[in-house]
């Protein structure tokens, strides 16, 4: 196991200096438990391990871009995206607002001949606007 985040830090960051068990006695997570919030913790773990973490160095030299109204991230995060959201940890293919997403594969963009970001390979991903709330 890689130590992204010793198991016992995150375990005295939540449960011993935010005492975020304390959140169970309201309403909204009275269904809630530290089990629970362990085995997301733990999920989540083995998918930035497994999907993330291999990938860390790749993701911080080719950041993502905004080309010409497009996000476009590197080729490696499709999977690892889609492992988070089989995982539960998202709903699959929306942002944080709700917009539906879809990506496809994208030529690289020209980039000046000093540049160092190459985007061989990148994924383009388009969102349309969530659907309103009733």
């Amino acid at each position: 196991m890689s130590e992204l985040l010793h198991p016992r830090d995150l375990q005295f960051l939540l449960y011993e200096l935010l005492d975020v068990e304390a959140l169970t006695a309201r309403p909204r997570f009275a269904e809630q438990s530290r089990e629970i919030y362990d085995a997301v913790l733990e999920t989540a773990r083995a998918v930035a391990e497994e999907h993330y973490f291999p990938n860390r160095k790749r993701n911080d030299q080719e950041e993502p871009q905004i080309v010409d109204g497009v996000v476009v991230t590197q080729s490696d995060l499709k999977p690892a995206y889609a492992a988070t959201a089989e995982a539960g940890i998202i709903p699959p293919h929306t942002t944080p607002s709700g917009a539906a997403c879809s990506s496809r594969t994208r030529s690289p963009v020209r980039r000046s001949p000093g540049s160092r970001r190459r985007t061989s390979g990148a994924r383009a991903i388009r969102c349309s606007p969530p659907a309103p709330r009733t």
